[in-house]
C-alpha cells in the first residue's frame, strides 16, 4: 500500500513539474511573468475566478501580462469534489482574458459535450444557466451543437444570439475543441484538460481566446 500511495505522489509531482516546465517557457516566450504557486486566501494578486474557483482550489503556476493588446492570465488550478464516499482530483490549466469593450455580455458557459460528467459537480444546484442550443436549435450549425452545450441564463436567449452569432458559434468549435469556455463579468476564460500540457496546446488556445475576445468586442 505504501509503494503505491509513494508511486501516485511521485506520478502527481512529475506531471506538476513538466506542467510547470510548460507554463513557464511560454511566459518567457510570450513576454508575460511567472509567479509560481499562489494562495487565494492569503497572496495579494487577483484570483481568476469562473466556475472553477472555490475555497478549497489550490493555484499553482501563476502568469500574467499584456499579449496582442489584451491583459491575459494564466494558472494551473487542482480542485477536489466529492462523489459518494470518495473524492475526485480535477486539474485545469485556465486562460483569462480581460474583455476591452463587451462588458454587457450574459454569463455563457461552453461545454463540450464529452466532458459532461468531469463538470457535473460545478453545475450541481447553479440554476442560473440553462442549455441555451437546445432552446434555439436553428440558430446553431451542427458542427458546434455536435461538440458543445451552450449554457446561458434562459432569460437572456435573445440577447445571447446577439453576442454569440452563427457565424462565431462555427468558428468556436474547431478552434477550441476539446476546452470548455465560459463568459463571465467581462471576463473570458478557456479551460484546458490536456493531460499533456505543452506550448503548442498553450499557444493554440490563447490564439483562438484572443479571436473569442476580439469578436466579442466587436459586437459591443
Amino acid at each position: 500500500m505504501y509503494r503505491v500511495v509513494r508511486a501516485v505522489t511521485f506520478q502527481k509531482a512529475r506531471i506538476t513539474r513538466a506542467r510547470g516546465k510548460a507554463l513557464r517557457g511560454f511566459a518567457t516566450k510570450a513576454g508575460l511573468v511567472y509567479f509560481g504557486a499562489v494562495d487565494h486566501r492569503h497572496d495579494d494578486h487577483d484570483v481568476i475566478r469562473g466556475l472553477t474557483v472555490s475555497n478549497t482550489h489550490k493555484d499553482t503556476h501563476y502568469i500574467v501580462g499584456s499579449y496582442d493588446g489584451y491583459d491575459i492570465a494564466l494558472v494551473d488550478r487542482i480542485d477536489r469534489s466529492k462523489h459518494g464516499t470518495s473524492r475526485i482530483e480535477h486539474r485545469w490549466c485556465i486562460l483569462q482574458i480581460t474583455l476591452q469593450q463587451a462588458h454587457e455580455v450574459p454569463h455563457l458557459f461552453f461545454l463540450p459535450t464529452h466532458q459532461a460528467a468531469q463538470y457535473e459537480h460545478l453545475f450541481a444546484g447553479l440554476r442560473s444557466l440553462q442549455r441555451i442550443d437546445s432552446l434555439v436549435p436553428e440558430s446553431y450549425h451542427q458542427e458546434f451543437t455536435s461538440r458543445y452545450h451552450f449554457y446561458a441564463p434562459a432569460h437572456a436567449a435573445v440577447d445571447v444570439q446577439h453576442w454569440i452569432t452563427p457565424a462565431t458559434a462555427q468558428g468556436i468549435a474547431p478552434r477550441f475543441w476539446p476546452h470548455a469556455i465560459e463568459v463571465h463579468r467581462g471576463k473570458l476564460y478557456v479551460y484546458i484538460q490536456e493531460h499533456r500540457l505543452d506550448q503548442t496546446v498553450l499557444g493554440a488556445a490563447v490564439e483562438s481566446a484572443l479571436w473569442l475576445a476580439d469578436q466579442l468586442d466587436g459586437q459591443a
